[in-house]
């Protein structure tokens, strides 16, 4: 019997595939989900079976009882996590059974590490942080409500506050990335960045042959 009780915040995709993975690898019992009354007012069609955020309050600060804040945006999950940190409520944090992390990993609250993700030794992971698929090299240190999407990161890197780091892309070892970066899909980061800065890979482009042009004239 789990001995752990959890209520995870959110009502998308991100929301269900948490739900699925703490109910089926951790030690916590999913109680259900849970929203705040203003967003159910303005979206009536997400309320299923999911509770009111304030109506819950009381069982969330039950001794055993604890939120998973399953929200992409870091803006918006930093603001939900300072407003339950600051009522009392607990923080669960996922590592799944199918990454892999060594012993001297150090992690912080309300933190999500999926399937896939390989972390080498040293690490330090702040508060709030998300990560799928993230493969982050030694000695890196990643700050809080930071959000990794499948990019590769190599030792003794520093990512700072509120970053996102998306698909594929690579980030040179010894560097340091600014807050509130934003690094798109299939960048390759080969010096460090400075504080608010965005960066997208150049456009794909569409060659004019096609499979079949390719078939009949080169795979033969």
């Amino acid at each position: 019997m789990k001995n752990k009780k959890l209520f995870i915040y959110g009502v998308g995709g991100l929301a269900d595939y948490a739900a699925y993975v703490f109910k089926n690898d951790s030690d916590f019992e999913v109680l259900g989900s849970c929203i705040e009354k203003t967003y159910l007012e303005k979206n009536p069609n997400d309320s299923k079976e999911t509770k009111i955020y304030e109506d819950i309050e009381d069982k969330l600060l039950q001794e055993n009882t604890f939120l998973f804040i399953a929200v992409g945006n870091n803006i918006v999950r930093e603001r939900i996590y300072n407003m339950s940190k600051h009522k009392g409520i607990k923080m669960a944090t996922y590592i799944s059974s199918k990454a892999s992390t060594w012993e001297n990993l150090v992690i912080g609250e309300n933190c999500f590490i999926g399937e896939g993700s390989v972390i080498q030794p040293f690490v330090k992971i702040g508060n709030n942080c998300i990560l799928f698929g993230a493969r982050l090299g030694h000695h890196t240190v990643m700050g809080d409500h930071v959000l990794l999407s499948g990019p590769t990161i190599g030792g003794n890197v520093r990512v700072g506050d509120f970053s996102f780091i998306g698909l594929n892309s690579v980030v040179l070892q010894n560097l340091e990335i600014g807050s509130k970066n934003i690094i798109g899909m299939g960048v390759a980061i080969k010096t460090s960045t400075g504080e608010g800065e965005v960066y997208s890979s150049p456009n794909f482009t569409k060659r004019k042959v096609s499979f079949d042009d390719i078939s009949k004239n080169y795979l033969n």
